[in-house]
């Protein structure tokens, strides 16, 4: 009984159960299925549409670059003539404007003197050349020389007959001065650098402020001072150690080469009659002098023993003899040594720091002498300004010796 019930009111549970499981997991398939057909199918529509951007983007790029390039073209064009035409009305205006320089320079009595200073100081870059290399003060001086030799063409063309330089579409252009003025600008603001410690100025050039020569008995007040016939002289082109200067090896025994440099040269003039030729003043006023001895020239020979330095400038002539002392390692240059244009400017700076309106030279008044002490003096750090004895500070020695003053240098 129990076997005839279960086979007529029994379910098969297992088939209903495996079909059902069966037919989701075909719906899922399914699913999937569209999913990624619609996925393809959009991809391929937005791969289309970018494609289609590109080139249209492209061809927009290539059209506007082309208008670039023609507008760009067009815009150099246009500034080129412009320039053009600035360039042509500037050359005009020089070529107006230096007619008069021009033909004052082609006088003989004008441009001969300037023709013979371009030829000095050409000579003078060729010797300091050949001594000591092609520095910047070399090259300054060669640029000064072509500049001085630039601006006496004009006066050249007149004596030879040879026509000047133009330029080309410019009726009477004539450039030559401009390029003077710029070439002389750039070697004379080189020179200049340097101020007060600067060894050129217009005043102590050769040709310009020279005076009557001296002759007498000499006595060495410095180490490149002599007093002649009561009168006291700079040597020119050379510059001897500051009194605070020490020379020698660091770490090893130094000496006061400015105490050496006054007495080799006390020996050197001791008893003899000395000639000077003044050249020019230094900035207290004083004269500067090329000084001999018999047929020793003083300041070469001072240079060559190693005692004092060539002077840079532009009118330097003893750079080789201070090539021969550094070969030989003569004197200041046995050891480590310092120009004392260099330990002045160091020590007028930390002055300057300090003092007031930046103005370092103390103005003294003693003993009814006035008298102005500079940062590297030995008495510097002593003296004390007092305005109520009508002491000063001054900026600079020509402002000191206008008011009065003179160096405290100059022994009595």
């Amino acid at each position: 009984m129990f076997a005839s019930r279960k086979k007529q009111d029994g379910f098969e549970w297992h088939k209903y159960i495996r079909t059902t499981i069966k037919l989701r997991r075909d719906a899922r398939r399914q699913k999937v299925e569209d999913a990624r057909r619609a996925a393809a199918q959009q991809m391929n529509a937005a791969g289309s549409a970018l494609a289609q951007g590109s080139r249209a983007a492209g061809a927009a790029a290539a059209q506007g670059a082309r208008a670039g390039v023609g507008a760009a073209g067009l815009l150099a064009q246009q500034t080129g003539s412009m320039l053009s035409a600035l360039a042509t009305i500037l050359a005009q205006k020089i070529a107006v404007a230096s007619r008069p320089l021009i033909a004052i320079l082609a006088q003989p009595n004008i441009g001969g003197p300037l023709a013979l200073a371009a030829g000095i100081a050409l000579g003078a870059a060729i010797g300091r050349g050949r001594g000591i290399g092609m520095d910047g003060e070399a090259l300054a001086t060669l640029a000064i020389g072509i500049g001085l030799l630039i601006a006496v063409l004009p006066m050249i063309s007149q004596a030879t007959g040879i026509g000047m330089p133009r330029i080309p579409g410019v009726t009477g252009g004539r450039v030559l001065l401009t390029v003077a003025a710029a070439v002389l600008a750039g070697g004379l603001a080189w020179m200049t650098r340097g101020g007060l410690h600067s060894p050129i100025s217009l005043a102590n050039m050769p040709l310009i402020g020279g005076g009557t020569p001296l002759r007498g008995r000499a006595e060495a007040v410095g180490g490149d001072l002599l007093r002649v016939g009561g009168r006291v002289v700079r040597l020119a082109g050379i510059e001897a150690p500051e009194p605070e200067q020490r020379c020698g090896r660091s770490g090893a025994r130094q000496w006061r080469c400015s105490a050496a440099a006054e007495a080799a040269l006390a020996r050197l003039v001791h008893g003899r009659t000395v000639s000077c030729s003044p050249s020019g003043t230094d900035n207290a006023g004083r004269p500067l002098a090329y000084c001999s001895s018999g047929h020793t020239d003083v300041n070469a020979e001072m240079v060559r023993k190693g005692y004092v330095f060539a002077a840079d400038g532009l009118f330097a002539r003893y750079a080789s003899a201070e090539q021969e002392a550094r070969s030989a390692k003569a004197g200041v240059w046995s050891g480590d040594v310092q120009r004392p244009a260099d330990f002045r400017a160091r020590l007028w700076d930390e002055a300057k720091r300090h003092a007031p309106d930046g103005c370092p030279i103390k103005g003294q008044v003693a003993g009814g002498a006035r008298v102005y002490v500079l940062p590297w003096s030995p008495e510097y750090g002593r003296a004390r300004v007092q305005k109520a004895r009508g002491e000063r500070w001054f900026c600079s020695e020509e402002d000191a010796v206008a008011a009065g003053f003179r160096p405290a240098d100059e022994r009595g």
